[in-house]
Formats: structure tokens, C-alpha cells, sequence
């Protein structure tokens, strides 16, 4: 796989960009892969919970030879699912911070670039 640098000291479009121009497109990249990060994460919570609310609203047959045993069993399982939620949303806070993070250094970066230009 190719660095980014040696990417773009291949690529003559990326060679003729300015400095300030090519950081944004750079940043810009990034704003979308950590949304996308963002989303995908937040799917695969809302799966797992899901899942939570699928083992919890089985009922628990009455011809069980020991009830407790299985509804015991139901409840470990719901919490495995709910933990693997929540470390999804642990991971979707991650990457929604690098949203902001990237956004606001581009807004920033696009308003100091606008200044110059003037």
C-alpha cells in the first residue's frame, strides 16, 4: 500500500495544488471517512440492541424442567448483547469526535485561506 506522501508526489493534479488547498481536500476526506465510521458503527448498535430485545421477549416455555436456569441464561445473553452495543457507541463517540475535530480545522483553514485570497 502507498503512503500518502508518496501518493501525492506521484499524482502531477495533486503536485499543482496549493498547500492550504490540498490540506482541505485531505481534511475534507477525513470529515467524511469518520462519518461514515460514525454510522456504520451506530448500525451495528442499534443491531445488537436489537438483538438485546429479541433474547429478552422470548418467553421461557412452561414445560421447562428448570425456568430460573433459562431465564438466568436469557439475562447473561441480553447483557452480552448490550455490552457490544454499548462499545459500538464507544466507537461511534470516537468517531464523531473526529468529525467535529476535522470539521472545525477545515472551516478553519478554509477561512484563513479565504482571508489571503482577499
Amino acid at each position: 500500500m502507498k503512503r500518502l506522501k508518496t501518493h501525492i508526489e506521484e499524482t502531477e493534479a495533486l503536485e499543482n495544488l496549493e498547500e492550504g488547498l490540498l490540506r482541505s481536500l485531505v481534511r475534507t476526506g477525513s470529515v467524511l471517512a469518520n462519518a461514515n465510521a460514525s454510522k456504520r458503527h451506530g448500525d451495528i448498535a442499534v443491531k445488537h440492541l436489537k438483538n438485546v430485545l429479541s433474547i429478552l421477549s422470548k418467553p421461557i416455555s412452561s414445560s421447562s424442567k428448570d425456568p430460573t436456569a433459562e431465564r438466568l441464561n436469557k439475562i447473561e445473553n441480553g447483557l452480552f448483547e448490550l455490552a457490544k452495543a454499548l462499545i459500538a457507541f464507544r466507537y461511534q463517540s470516537g468517531a464523531t469526535t473526529g468529525v467535529a475535530t476535522s470539521a472545525a480545522l477545515l472551516a478553519s483553514n478554509a477561512a484563513k485561506y479565504l482571508k489571503k485570497k482577499k
